[in-house]
């Protein structure tokens, strides 16, 4: 008996699953058949809304036409529709209806910022039904490889001439201030981005024999400009994560604009990581080397670093070599720049502070060569020779000279008696000219 209920359970149970498979397939089936209908009422929405001199239509009637909208919009949402090459077709053209009408609207009435912005919207649609169209039409074996080929340049153009407006856009957003600009200029740039660069739909676009637009020059350019417009939206977008800024301007260090990437990473990381502005000054000095164009900023990284270096206090620690190497780099290709004079200072007081007076003196001495107009070659250029005589004995001939370049240091800087008074009152007694001291006996501290 036991078993017997058993099976009567079993059969129940088989029974129940076969008539909620039979529900399910039945629902699959309506719901199929619900799709395919809002497919075709679409379509024939369409059909009958745009110009056909037979039944006397010269313009499309977007009053009908709007009555599409929603259904093709489900349809290429729905399972059962959005992956047949039809569904993707009728999309575009009903799109491409909209991309016409707005672009004359906006040509009669330019400075309308609702219209441009719906433009974009409708470009951004256009541009996913015609690579979702290229998409399904490149897997159907019912079409000829030729008028495939001829759909796909045409779905090419319509996609990219959509895409312009985007790029235009995303300049005038990366310009502004206001953070949902910013935020929509990141999205347009990106969008043009991700149809001209990666889709399969534009390859191929500069062999397109349908237009002369599109080579591939042109094309490198476009690709340049998003790239700018979209890291200068993000790099003013408060919040944006570090790795985001970091990947935006790295792509565009391959680039005519690689020195807007160092110079902006640069800047990104100045106030919160010397050790990173510095990896990019570095990396920018190497990478605009051969770039004439770029030697002012070239320049101005190779300041920066220097300095970066020097008030890290790279000239104390026991390893200077990264700091020799940039004073180096500026006094060999950057001496004739204004702040060189800063390099050598720099040079001549890691001398100093290793006690290598003579090497000190003698850097300052160069520099007071090349710069004479800047006072501090010349006041370094005197102590070091101090120190010298100090540390060698005190001898005449050393004394002597110390005494020449404080002199010299006096009249260049006359009304600055602290530069040279009290230095010139020891000397002189050091040397036993009694008379000479007396004038500057004033000068004289005490200890």
């Amino acid at each position: 008996m036991k078993k017997l209920v058993l099976m009567m359970v079993g059969l129940f149970l088989l029974s129940s699953a076969y008539a909620q498979d039979k529900e399910a397939l039945k629902a699959q089936k309506e719901a199929e058949k619900e799709a395919k209908s809002t497919f075709k009422k679409a379509k024939v929405i369409y059909e009958t809304s745009i110009p056909n001199k037979e039944y006397g239509r010269d313009k499309t009637d977007f009053e009908k036409l709007a009555e599409a909208l929603p259904l093709i919009e489900s349809a290429v949402q729905n399972q059962y529709t959005n992956q047949n090459v039809e569904t993707w077709k009728v999309a575009s053209d009903i799109q491409y209806e909209y991309y016409q009408k707005e672009s004359a609207e906006i040509k009669a009435d330019p400075d309308n910022e609702q219209l441009k912005k719906q433009f974009l919207e409708t470009n951004m649609k256009l541009i996913n039904y015609c690579q979702n169209y290229d998409k399904y039409l490149s897997q159907d074996e019912k079409v000829k490889p030729e008028e495939k080929a001829q759909i796909h340049q045409q779905n090419q153009i319509k996609a990219a001439n959509a895409a312009l407006p985007l790029l235009q856009a995303a300049q005038n957003a990366s310009n502004s201030d206001n953070q949902e600009d910013l935020k929509s200029g990141v999205k347009y740039a990106e969008t043009f981005l991700n149809i001209m660069e990666k889709s399969s739909l534009m390859k191929d676009l500069e062999k397109n024999t349908l237009t002369k637009n599109f080579t591939r020059e042109q094309i490198d350019e476009w690709l340049t400009y998003a790239k700018v417009f979209r890291a200068q939206s993000y790099l003013n977008i408060p919040g944006t994560p570090e790795e985001t800024i970091v990947s935006v301007y790295e792509a565009l260090m391959n680039t005519k604009y690689k020195g807007v990437a160092y110079n902006s990473l640069s800047n990104y990381y100045r106030e919160t990581d010397k050790a990173k502005q510095n990896k990019y000054l570095v990396a920018g000095i190497e990478a605009l080397k051969d770039d004439p164009e770029q030697k002012d900023l070239r320049a101005n990284f190779a300041f920066i670093h220097m300095q970066n270096l020097y008030n890290g206090g790279s000239y104390k620690s026991e390893d200077k070599e990264e700091l020799k190497k940039a004073i180096q780099l500026i006094k060999d290709e950057f001496s004739d720049e204004d702040n060189a004079v800063n390099a050598y200072l720099m040079d001549g007081q890691m001398a100093f502070d290793e006690k290598k007076y003579a090497e000190a003196k003698e850097i300052y001495q160069a520099a007071k060569a090349k710069f004479p107009d800047e006072e501090r070659c010349l006041i370094m250029a005197a102590r070091s020779a101090w120190m010298i005589a100090q540390t060698n004995g005190s001898k005449k001939a050393d004394l002597e000279e110390a005494i020449k370049l404080f002199k010299e240091l006096e009249a260049a800087t006359p009304s600055e008696p602290e530069f040279w008074g009290e230095s010139l009152y020891i000397l002189y007694n050091n040397t036993q000219q009694t008379a000479l001291a007396a004038k500057y006996k004033k000068y004289y501290k005490a200890k």
